[in-house]
């Protein structure tokens, strides 16, 4: 079985393993062929990926047992998960009309079976009739903000992972616009976009409550150097919400950036069921960036979040999970449990970094004592309510042609009713091979 789940994983890769001999063998004369600068019609690039994972269960942490309730006999230690994944990215020209499409699919095997996957994460039609303007529709992702493990102000896309923030994402469905003009001065460039996210009969349910048209909008500026955006999300399936952000570079080799949101109307949730409150609340994100001499990349970023809950209404749920486990096999204690939608693995209390007072951390060292192409790194996500964290050590490696070698562990650290220290897992260990093509 396991076998099977490997070969399926790196069946696409095998594609490009057999085509790569063919590409060496070409002639490496020297030529300039002007027609590969010359913008294409039509042009297909994307790139597929096998990744491994070992999963070391922690069989009493809250999040496993709101997973495996229903496995409760078994009680497995472990899991192998196997992934193959395929995303191809396109793009059409033709006069003033562009059409661009990015698809994702995706093949998991694991103890539960077998789950396949294929979606478009962005579908757009876009027509220029100026070089100042552009409009669009269709799906898109948008990525606002400069934080890099947290966007606070990313009030028209989905959740980032902090832990591997790079992901590709899934966009939503919308009706678009962007305008942009250059000055010479200080002010160097002014961009808006405005656009509509429309939730309606299944569009966009990801989104929010359906029957809003959402508008939402951004206004981008180059000042003296300085990127600045402010932005605006109307009320509809979100309440209202306004936010800015900035990035700068203070030197060569160093710089900062932040975040700021108000969100009104926030629903606050807490550990007994059907209990909440109303309130306007805030977020906000402040990090910097530095690179030293020898190519050593750190990363601090500080992250608080309104809409997040507090330590004690934390540990009151994770107590409420564990109780709810010791009564096995009568799950309905499970059903009791407070949540904001129909998915409790989506609640409040179960999503990634529930709380309120973070701290991302990272060390990348390029090619360290020139070892080409070789780049190790680690980060730290810390949970300054409850000092919890989690640990992220990892190998990137890329000196083969479109091949990228990635291997790296994640390892929670915490006690009981802390947040790292309730998570599903002990520990997991993942390779990942990727080709680009």
């Amino acid at each position: 079985m396991k076998w099977r789940a490997v070969a399926r994983v790196f069946a696409a890769l095998s594609v490009g393993v057999l085509v790569s001999p063919e590409a060496c063998a070409q002639d490496e004369e020297y030529s300039f062929d002007v027609s590969g600068y010359e913008k294409k019609a039509f042009e297909l690039r994307g790139y597929a990926e096998g990744q491994i994972e070992h999963l070391k269960f922690n069989r009493s942490g809250a999040l496993y047992q709101l997973s495996f309730f229903e496995e409760y006999p078994k009680r497995r230690t472990s899991d192998q998960r196997y992934t193959g994944t395929l995303e191809l990215e396109g793009r059409y020209n033709r006069d003033i009309l562009t059409a661009s499409f990015r698809t994702h699919s995706e093949i998991v095997e694991n103890w539960f079976g077998t789950q396949r996957d294929n979606r478009f994460y962005e579908a757009l039609l876009s027509i220029q009739p100026s070089p100042s303007l552009t409009l669009g529709l269709g799906k898109k992702a948008y990525r606002w903000g400069t934080g890099i493990a947290w966007n606070p102000v990313a009030f028209v896309e989905r959740s980032k992972d902090a832990g591997d923030p790079d992901v590709s994402r899934e966009g939503f469905w919308v009706i678009s616009a962007d305008w942009i003009r250059t000055f010479d001065g200080p002010l160097q460039t002014v961009a808006f976009t405005p656009l509509l996210l429309p939730t309606n009969q299944g569009l966009n349910s990801g989104f929010g409550e359906q029957g809003h048209l959402n508008p939402a909008a951004k206004l981008y500026l180059l000042y003296h150097d300085i990127d600045i955006d402010f932005m605006y999300l109307g009320k509809g399936s979100r309440s209202r919400r306004y936010g800015m952000d900035f990035s700068a570079s203070l030197a060569a080799n160093f710089e900062i950036h932040g975040e700021f949101a108000y969100l009104t109307d926030v629903r606050q949730r807490r550990a007994t069921p059907d209990v909440s409150r109303t309130s306007d609340e805030i977020a906000y994100l402040f990090g910097l960036r530095y690179r030293t001499q020898e190519d050593v990349f750190f990363v601090v970023e500080y992250y608080y979040n309104g809409e997040g809950t507090t330590q004690a209404q934390q540990r009151t749920f994770f107590r409420r999970v564990h109780a709810a486990w010791d009564a096995l096999p009568d799950a309905s204690g499970f059903s009791n449990l407070p949540t904001s939608d129909d998915a409790l693995e989506r609640g409040p209390f179960t999503r990634p970094n529930p709380m309120q007072h973070y701290m991302n951390l990272g060390v990348a060292w390029d090619e360290p004592h020139d070892i080409l192409y070789f780049t190790p790194s680690i980060q730290a996500l810390v949970n300054l309510d409850d000092h919890s964290l989690s640990l992220t050590p990892q190998l990137l490696y890329n000196g083969i042609d479109d091949l990228e070698f990635r291997f790296r562990t994640v390892i929670p650290f915490g006690d009981d009713l802390d947040e790292y220290g309730e998570k599903q897992n002990s520990y997991r260990v993942e390779l990942r091979v990727r080709w680009y093509f």
